[in-house]
């Protein structure tokens, strides 16, 4: 039997991860449980300018349900992707145990020293309600891989717990 994933828990600012792809790694965490983020990558590198194949980043911030529009966040978390060049191609919405979920998908070339990169993304948002948190979850990679890393993400978010 293989073994495509493991259980991803930060205790400190409560969320787990029940399918956390196996080559994704925790490379940092700064916050707490109100507001913070976490940086991981994939253990293998592209080259020494791109660096890892994948690249996923965990926010989350407190936020009054009250003062929340959850459909302005969604379109917010869109528009500042589109200000560095990420074409946003398809939008979903699904739901997340009790928790509506935004789910896009996007892609851009990017130039770093000379060498032009075809990059691939995947965002998910959701707002739980029971810790008051507005969740940003978002994966890159190069498009080679996108094929291969998709159901293994979408897997992942789809098993988040965040409170």
């Amino acid at each position: 039997m293989e073994y495509n994933y493991y259980i991803y828990n930060k205790p400190e600012c409560n969320i787990t991860i029940n399918k956390m792809p196996i080559w994704l790694r925790e490379i940092e965490y700064e916050g707490d449980e109100d507001q913070g983020s976490i940086i991981l990558h994939s253990e293998d590198e592209y080259d020494e300018i791109w660096g890892p194949n994948s690249k996923m980043e965990i926010n989350w911030e407190k936020k009054d349900r009250l003062n929340l529009l959850f459909y302005k966040e969604a379109q917010n978390s869109i528009d500042v992707y589109n200000a560095i060049g990420l074409v946003v191609t398809e939008k979903e919405k699904d739901w997340l145990m009790s928790h509506e979920i935004v789910f896009w998908y996007g892609h851009r070339n990017k130039m770093i020293r000379k060498r032009f990169y075809t990059e691939r993304a995947i965002h998910c948002i959701f707002y739980c309600d029971v810790s008051e948190k507005l969740f940003n979850f978002h994966t890159n990679m190069l498009a080679e891989f996108y094929e291969n890393f998709k159901p293994f993400i979408l897997k992942s978010y789809n098993s988040i717990i965040c409170h």
